[in-house]
């Protein structure tokens, strides 16, 4: 076998605490290389990604936090059910009838809007996901919702309605949602999967009977009330899980801290005379909340890694 292979193997420990690549570096090489395909040059892509997803796990050992891994295909499915919740909504809700002018109108399409496309995606996300095709089809959902907003302004409003797209306080938190929902695991027949579609089918049924057909500035209810059903549900998932010494702890709560956020957005908005967040305030609460998401859970890990490294001092009597 080439020195080549053995030094790209080897470059790829880099990815674990040092500690641990001192310790078990040369076995972990050596059982690749012996698993390696004759004149082989470069690593396998199934093989980085398990190297890197060793180290990651074997980071987290060394913090404290192995169950942050555990905690994320959870987290994730909680998104996807969200998200796909949120869709259902969207689609019959807002997408059946405008008002223009303070006048019920029919668009000349079945759809206000082009966002119908990424709900009707979204809506089928967790049948996918119970056929074991989730992360495909979130990342198609998650592209769809993204292209709503980049290539909307590019479309003749007349062919989809007057409004074009939907608020953009409606689609960053499906993106936040989206992002997560990355992490839903990829096994078949999930009962997960198969009550997020039940709650989805339960949430069309609910607003077809409902038969309440606004724009989606009247329902600035749906996105508030959905990210406070999110909030109870991590905050249960955190007690059982704490009751029961499972290592996932509160790490659900801090993956999805930013959707929570986002969709939480509109809650200043409701008190003041504007009923919807300003483009100027939506993109500030949404930097805002993607600074203080993205630096949760790595600040917690490094606060977890102190702690680790300075343990309080022992009791000068017992010693302990």
């Amino acid at each position: 076998m080439s020195d080549e292979l053995r030094g790209r193997y080897r470059a790829l420990l880099r990815w674990y605490p040092t500690a641990y690549r001192i310790e078990r570096g040369d076995e972990i090489v050596e059982t690749y290389l012996d698993l390696a395909a004759p004149g082989q040059r470069r690593p396998r892509i199934a093989d980085v990604a398990d190297l890197v997803r060793g180290g990651a796990r074997q980071h987290l050992r060394a913090r404290g936090a192995l169950g942050l891994a555990d905690a994320v295909p959870f987290a994730a499915q909680l998104a996807m059910m969200t998200g796909a919740v949120l869709a259902a909504l969207w689609l019959v809700l807002a997408e059946r009838l405008t008002m223009w002018h303070d006048i019920p109108w029919h668009p000349p399409v079945p759809f206000a809007t082009v966002g119908a496309a990424a709900w009707i995606v979204w809506v089928l996300v967790p049948l996918a996901a119970f056929l074991g095709l989730g992360r495909p089809a979130v990342a198609v959902a998650l592209f769809t919702t993204v292209a709503v907003i980049a290539f909307a302004p590019l479309v003749p409003f007349a062919a989809f309605g007057v409004y074009g797209r939907p608020s953009l306080f409606v689609l960053v938190p499906q993106i936040a949602l989206g992002v997560v929902a990355l992490g839903v695991p990829s096994r078949r027949w999930s009962p997960v999967a198969a009550a997020s579609i039940a709650t989805t089918v339960a949430a069309v049924w609910l607003a077809h009977v409902d038969g309440t057909h606004e724009f989606y500035y009247a329902l600035l209810v749906v996105p508030q009330v959905a990210g406070l059903l999110l909030v109870l549900a991590v905050i249960t998932a955190g007690v059982v899980f704490t009751v029961r010494r499972d290592p996932r702890g509160w790490w659900p709560a801090l993956i999805l801290l930013g959707p929570v956020l986002l969709l939480a957005m509109t809650l200043p908005a409701a008190a003041s005379p504007q009923p919807w967040p300003t483009w100027g305030v939506a993109a500030a609460s949404a930097a805002v909340v993607a600074v203080t998401a993205a630096a949760a859970v790595p600040l917690t890990l490094w606060l977890r890694g102190r702690s680790r490294h300075h343990p309080a001092a022992a009791c000068p009597t017992c010693g302990r």
